[in-house]
């Protein structure tokens, strides 16, 4: 029950928080907080489960047999990592929205069913239920844009809904025809598996569903949402958006079309390997134009996870264990990067590049914060982001080295908006004269966290690739290299 406990107390989390500001000051919150330290410590505590051997833990419950759904649900290493991501993030979410006072109960409610979903997605193995977690990440997240964003928020919270809900339509379509169209009405992802399904097929239900995952992840030309999202939602939205939603593009991509559709897959990999390294590019150049400091780190973002594309397209060992590693390393230092943003915003108004600046005067542990996570974003040694990076560079000389060479230039590129970035917000002078708060304790403490596990994952890489190596050995079972 543990896997399943995993999605329903976030989710009965949220609907306890909703209602519990009439329990006292800040109830919402903390009844956020206990939901998700109470998740957090189920799937800690099923690390140490002996597992099978390739699952660690793997539930099945009937649900509606007569129509062929199930309750699937299987953890990995790397849903297990993902799932790790999800929880800690969560409570990130709640401690940096604190001081926000409109609608807490619904807003915590919206954190934590934001949690639920991803969890839901990063665990089913029934097509129809994964389909079913997909489209509701939608909703509370559409919420966090739309009720707690700025600026233009309205038409920033519809572009994401429209963008992902039509993308959503060919996920559903075929999941549905895997369902219907087998010896019998069923969505066990396992059992669809089996099949011989025709090329030509294969081709277009992959079509379907990386429709939906490329636009999630966020990939050129289905990107445009993303950079408006970020820059008008809360710091809390901008987090989970960064951390989790596009990982779940990012898992659909590993996990699903290699397992379903490999001659399909092996088929668009290339073209996968073709948008990912303009999309690595691309995101790269638009970064170093932009003067909005959320802006740019939603095009790194871009960048960034084209590059974890490509290495899943790449279909050899090391850039698949490259993919996995980017997946969490990301998550953590452009999670890290919109909290120091969002801090700043709160004390300046403004996340115009050239207003800011001087934090190495009036802010040091802002400015040693900014340091550790635009090392990060540069992949610089000794951090998880370059053992990601690194490892998908070295699959791609393996692949193709004009995709490799790719990759390195936009990471020549990724020099150039970090240093920029990190020259605007840490040195100079600010042309506001108020004095800037530093960062408080309890900004600190979520900091330190997610420094500690850029760090420690980078320091000690075989912590994250060990836990990653069974869902790498499954995906290359059914992958052939383009």
């Amino acid at each position: 029950m543990e896997l399943t406990a995993l999605i329903l107390l976030p989710f009965f989390g949220g609907v306890a928080a909703l209602f519990a500001g009439r329990w006292g000051r800040d109830a919402e919150r903390w009844v956020a907080i206990l939901a998700l330290s109470l998740a957090l410590l189920i799937l800690i505590s099923s690390f140490f489960s002996p597992g099978d051997g390739r699952w660690i833990a793997l539930e099945r419950y009937d649900w509606a047999p007569s129509l062929g759904v199930q309750v699937i649900l299987a953890m990995d290493g790397l849903s297990g990592a993902l799932l790790l991501v999800s929880l800690a993030l969560g409570i990130v979410s709640v401690v940096v929205s604190w001081k926000i006072t409109e609608y807490p109960g619904l807003l915590n409610a919206a954190l934590l069913w934001t949690v639920a979903a991803s969890n839901g997605v990063f665990l089913s193995f029934d097509l129809l239920v994964f389909a079913f977690f997909w489209e509701l990440m939608l909703v509370p997240a559409f919420l966090l844009i739309s009720v707690w964003g700025h600026g233009d928020r309205e038409a920033a919270a519809l572009k994401f809904l429209v963008f992902n809900a039509v993308a959503g339509l060919g996920l559903l379509a075929a999941v549905f025809y895997l369902g219907a169209t087998g010896d019998r009405v069923t969505f066990d992802a396992f059992e669809v598996a089996e099949r011989q399904i025709p090329h030509g097929v294969q081709v277009l239900l992959l079509l379907g569903f990386a429709g939906a995952f490329l636009v999630k992840l966020p990939v050129p030309p289905l990107h445009a949402w993303l950079p408006d999202a970020h820059t008008q939602a809360p710091t809390a939205g901008s987090i989970l958006l960064a951390g989790l939603l596009l990982k779940t593009g990012a898992y659909g991509l590993f996990r699903f079309p290699p397992m379903l559709f490999p001659e399909g897959f092996a088929t668009l990999a290339p073209f996968g390997l073709a948008l990912g390294a303009f999309g690595s590019i691309y995101g790269a150049l638009l970064a170093c134009g932009q003067t909005d400091a959320k802006r740019l780190v939603a095009y790194t973002s871009v960048a960034h996870m084209s590059i974890v594309l490509m290495g899943i397209c790449g279909g050899v060992y090391f850039s698949l264990m490259g993919a996995g590693v980017e997946m969490v390393a990301h998550a953590f230092s452009a999670s890290a990067l919109f909290l120091l943003i969002g801090a700043l915003y709160d004390r300046t108004g403004t996340r115009d590049l050239r207003e800011l600046g001087g934090l190495q005067q009036n802010a040091p542990r802002f400015a040693a914060a900014f340091a550790v996570f635009f090392s990060a974003a540069l992949a610089m040694p000794g951090t998880a982001n370059f053992l990601g990076e690194a490892l998908v560079i070295t699959g791609m000389f393996q692949v193709n080295w004009i995709f490799a060479s790719i990759t390195l230039i936009s990471l020549v590129v990724s020099v150039v908006y970090a240093t920029r970035l990190f020259k605007r917000v840490v040195f100079g002078t600010s042309r506001r004269t108020a004095a800037l708060e530093d960062l408080t304790l309890r900004e600190m403490g979520p900091i330190v966290l997610l420094a500690v596990a850029t760090l420690l994952f980078g320091m000690l890489p075989q912590m994250l690739m060990g836990a990653l190596e069974g869902a790498v050995e499954a995906a290359l079972t059914s992958v052939t290299v383009p």
